[in-house]
């Protein structure tokens, strides 16, 4: 216990204290002294003593509100050892129980002063007691004393023991109250500390979340106005390109007379810019489709084999002038899947599309591998490679791993990502494996319908049940995909 706390509960018990003795003493003294009127020799120490309990008991109390407690308890204390002294020397008889009043004033000191206090009272109040009582009997009469202050002495002794043990007792108490009442304070603090701060962090997180609305709205508001740009412009582009691709097809092929070679070639190359366009059409058209939530599927239940072949197909005529091998490795049996022909095909497409663009010369191949309740499909070529640490990048919007090879491949650097999300929305997952230099393997895991459709048709020569690796042989250069 601090000593500023201990004192201030010291002065709080002297407010109490002081005036319910003093009014006590002031009170049995007036009824002894009325009760002793008759002589005044018998009465007037009983009005010495109330008049004396009344001034000492008021100065006692002012000095303990002027926050002097101990000079008040002292002044205190003392009047009632000089009371009880002077009562024994005008009172006291044999059998008298003046001697037992010390032992009030050494409970009370210990309250009062200090936790030792009470025995500093008893040592005084026997040597006042010897001093009254030899006053009184007239001499120094030593057994005597031993026969009338043996018992009130060692009473008095232990009243003083008690009132210490108590008071060290109701001190610890006290304290340990008190240690529970500053760290309740301190929790309370704490706790009013943390609710500042949590108000302030919810003030903050309603700012910031109607910050991420408006945002969010204004987000929302230009994918519209994007996705209705992207419509707008795909439905204007595409009837004048589809134009100019039949168009440059027909004059090519003769349609409104002969052309010379230079005429052919240049017609060749409309035609395939026409082509290039309306994909880079179809893919914007689509990711701003994706983007606004608006892509859908059309999924049935799909024999894989028709769809394989028809990408296939479409990737032959790309490598016509190349020397690269072409090669379907395609199981016995094919299994059903539940899926958007069109799109899955279109995802097939890319990725054969992506090889086609990034091998010179070794293979590219088609591997359908059933395992269960799934289907691997994987698209595998020699080409130049994607470093490991670019393989999840591939996948990002617009993003080509490098920039400079890729202005030689055209490309959007949509198709990956669109690929990806064709594939998710099947309930599929892609992944990729490649190394610079290495060749690049992308394989897209389908859960198949359960049933399965027996091989179409013979093995045609270009295809391939079980083919060996074929190693790449290409110079070095950097990975880029679309």
């Amino acid at each position: 216990m601090t000593q500023t706390y201990s004192q201030e509960l010291r002065s709080d018990t002297s407010e109490i204290i002081i005036p319910v003795i003093s009014g006590l003493t002031i009170l049995a003294g007036l009824l002894a002294g009325v009760a002793n009127s008759v002589r005044l020799q018998d009465s007037w120490p009983f009005w010495v003593t109330a008049l004396l309990a009344f001034g000492g008991g008021v100065y006692s109390w002012r000095l303990v509100k002027s926050e002097r407690p101990k000079a008040g308890a002292a002044l205190f204390i003392g009047l009632y050892l000089f009371l009880i002294t002077f009562l024994l020397v005008v009172e006291w008889q044999p059998g008298s129980p003046i001697l037992y009043f010390y032992g009030v004033l050494i409970a009370i000191s210990s309250m009062l002063y200090s936790l030792r206090a009470g025995f500093y009272t008893w040592g005084i109040s026997v040597i006042l007691a010897i001093i009254g009582v030899t006053i009184r009997a007239g001499g120094l009469d030593f057994l005597l004393l031993l026969r009338q202050l043996a018992i009130p002495i060692t009473i008095n002794f232990l009243l003083a023991l008690v009132a210490y043990l108590t008071a060290l007792e109701w001190e610890y108490a006290v304290e340990s109250v008190s240690g529970l009442h500053r760290r309740v304070q301190q929790r309370r603090d704490d706790l009013f500390a943390t609710k500042k701060e949590l108000d302030m962090m919810n003030a903050q997180l309603r700012f910031t979340n109607q910050q991420l609305d408006a945002a969010r709205q204004e987000a929302i508001t230009e994918r519209d106005l994007r996705t209705r740009f992207m419509n707008n412009v795909s439905h204007e582009l595409r009837t004048p390109l589809n134009g100019i691709v039949n168009f440059a097809h027909i004059l090519a092929h003769g349609g409104q007379g002969p052309v010379n070679d230079g005429q052919a070639d240049y017609l060749d190359r409309i035609e395939k810019s026409g082509w290039h366009l309306l994909a880079v059409l179809n893919d914007l058209l689509d990711m701003a489709q994706i983007e606004a939530g608006e892509f859908k599927l059309h999924r049935e239940l799909v024999n894989l084999h028709d769809i394989c072949e028809d990408a296939m197909r479409g990737i032959r005529g790309l490598i016509l002038d190349k020397p690269i091998e072409l090669i379907r490795d395609y199981p016995d049996e094919w299994p059903v899947v539940y899926a958007d022909k069109m799109r899955l095909k279109q995802a097939l497409i890319n990725l054969l599309g992506n090889a086609e663009k990034y091998t010179e010369r070794g293979i590219i191949a088609l591997r359908v591998k059933p395992e269960g309740a799934t289907v691997r499909i994987i698209v595998e070529d020699t080409g130049i490679g994607i470093a490991p640490e670019h393989h999840e990048k591939i996948f990002r919007e617009f993003h080509q791993v490098n920039e400079q090879d890729a202005r030689r491949r055209i490309g959007t650097g949509l198709g990956l990502p669109i690929t990806r999300h064709l594939v998710e929305k099947h309930d599929g997952t892609i992944s990729v494996s490649s190394d610079t230099g290495q060749g690049t393997t992308f394989t897209i895991t389908l859960p198949v319908a359960g049933s399965r459709f027996p091989r179409k048709g013979p093995v045609k020569p270009d295809v391939t049940p079980v083919v060996k690796e074929v190693e790449a042989v290409v110079p070095a250069r950097p990975a880029a995909v679309e």
